[in-house]
């Protein structure tokens, strides 16, 4: 069973997969946190403890299966909370969990293009893997103190 945050600016899904069925719940502005618990229910309603693996849609870094110009390019498609957020979602998880959370690109055509990917990314890497969060510019979330 995998766990997907899809948090891209059209979307703001959680998805939920095993062999042969995908889940979406709603996680849109201000929903994230309240999805999760339907999702981890979800989880627990399956007879499982927790996911194998957690998968976050963020754009892939230049090296990573993408060039620069389209990594930066990418990157500025999602603002800086929602970005915090969905990093932060899946690194708690994983941590919690103990298993590995890592970044996929989500530019398949549907569902399960997008597990496929997750899969494939969950099945290559280090059990203790985590995600990390880009930004395209440092955060205006205040102004500096006039001093």
């Amino acid at each position: 069973m995998i766990l997907v945050i899809d948090y891209d600016n059209t979307r703001q899904d959680i998805l939920l997969a095993d062999e042969s069925t995908v889940r979406r719940f709603d996680a849109g502005p201000g929903a994230g946190f309240q999805s999760l618990e339907q999702v981890i229910e979800s989880v627990r309603n399956e007879g499982h403890e927790r996911a194998d693996g957690i998968a976050v849609v963020l754009p892939l870094e230049a090296g990573e299966g993408a060039e620069e110009e389209e990594a930066e390019e990418v990157r500025r498609d999602m603002s800086w909370s929602t970005v915090r957020a969905a990093v932060s979602m899946a690194n708690g998880l994983a941590f919690a969990w103990g298993v590995p959370a890592v970044r996929i690109s989500g530019e398949g055509e549907d569902d399960d293009d997008l597990v496929g990917e997750a899969s494939d990314r969950l099945r290559k890497a280090d059990p203790d893997s985590r995600v990390s969060a880009t930004y395209d510019g440092e955060p205006n979330i205040t102004k500096p103190k006039k001093g």
